[in-house]
């Protein structure tokens, strides 16, 4: 009999939340093809529990103060004593360490790294026990580096459901090439390298609109720079869509000027819908792009760069839809949600000690 107890205590409907929302259904069947249940565990009035209100089974939520305070040790204690965990699976930081103080002493305790910036507390009493379970090789890598032994290091690479709409680029030749992107309006998200290239394309003469999906503290920053270049006819910034892969199918080119990334969802999902992708050079997407097969880098933070790499997609836009074509069959291949499964259950096969 196995029991699970699935923790992630953000606030908001991003990357880390979804992948938590991915895991649970699989924490569930495995839990219950050996007598038990997964537990899933969110915080209270954050918006995975809103949006997963009428969910069966239901996930507990709590809430999450800080790591300290009697309001949320009380909590984690409640909910640890009734799942009585054999393992406690948590995304991110907090739930991890808040978890760790409360856990059962034979609990396996594991931590699900979104990000490059994650602790390894070497002098924790519970780092002898902790398992790192990594979305990508570069995040794996970095914990070895930080003195997490690598028995105890693992890799399971984030998975999108397949789409039920496909991009047809450059199919529409009646309107200027459409260049869309998506994420947080986050300085870290290089959307103001994308500006910067966008103004020189519209210098060199291209011919284009563009579109950016998301919200965040960087919009006011992003329209006086797009107001700066004179681009307000052509870039547009959307909000959230609720539908991303409907968003990004209506593009010809995704662009990904990120400067830093685990292993990114919405760069999945542009390759699913067969989007070519333009992307930045960093770890994560590397792990997901062939250059010059199924998309195409650029060093990070290069206007330039990013510039002539839309522009020659554009150009040749028979070659960019081969290359969206190659990116949708490889996640289709490689980041479904069986091979989500099928990794995910292996690593929780080595950290029970059933592999």
């Amino acid at each position: 009999m196995t029991a699970i107890l699935h923790a992630m205590l953000g606030k908001g409907l991003g990357g880390l939340e979804q992948v938590f929302l991915d895991y649970q259904p699989i924490l569930e069947a495995y839990a219950a093809a050996q007598g038990g249940a997964a537990t899933g565990v969110v915080r209270a009035g954050g918006k995975v529990a809103v949006q997963q209100a009428g969910r069966v089974p239901p996930l507990i939520t709590m809430p999450a103060y800080t790591d300290w305070d009697p309001l949320t040790l009380g909590a984690a204690r409640r909910i640890v004593r009734a799942a009585a965990p054999d393992l406690i699976l948590s995304h991110g930081q907090r739930p991890a360490r808040l978890l760790a103080r409360v856990a059962p002493p034979g609990a396996v305790l594991a931590v699900c790294v979104h990000k490059p910036a994650f602790d390894v507390d070497k002098t924790s009493p519970h780092f002898g026990r902790t398992h790192y379970v990594c979305v990508g090789r570069h995040l794996a890598e970095l914990a070895v580096a930080r003195g997490v032994p690598a028995e105890r290091v693992h890799v399971v690479a984030n998975a999108v459901k397949p789409p039920s709409v496909q991009a047809a680029p450059f199919r529409d030749r009646s309107r200027p090439p459409r260049i869309v992107a998506a994420g947080r309006l986050h300085p870290k998200k290089g959307f103001d390298v994308l500006v910067a290239a966008l103004a020189l394309l519209r210098d060199q003469g291209q011919a284009f609109d563009c579109e950016i999906a998301g919200e965040g503290d960087e919009r006011p920053r992003l329209e006086g720079l797009i107001a700066q270049h004179g681009l307000q006819d052509r870039v547009r910034l959307v909000g959230w869509r609720g539908d991303v892969p409907a968003f990004l199918a209506t593009g010809d080119v995704f662009a990904f000027p990120s400067h830093q990334e685990g292993f990114p969802l919405v760069l999945l999902e542009a390759m699913a819908v067969g989007l070519p992708a333009v992307s930045s050079a960093i770890p994560g997407p590397v792990e997901m792009i062939a250059d010059g097969v199924d998309g195409a880098l650029v060093p990070p933070g290069d206007p330039a760069a990013l510039a002539r790499a839309l522009a020659g997609l554009v150009a040749t836009p028979e070659t960019a839809a081969t290359l969206g074509l190659a990116a949708r069959a490889k996640v289709l291949a490689d980041y479904g949600p069986a091979s989500l499964e099928r990794r995910l259950g292996a690593v929780l096969d080595r950290m029970l000690g059933r592999a």
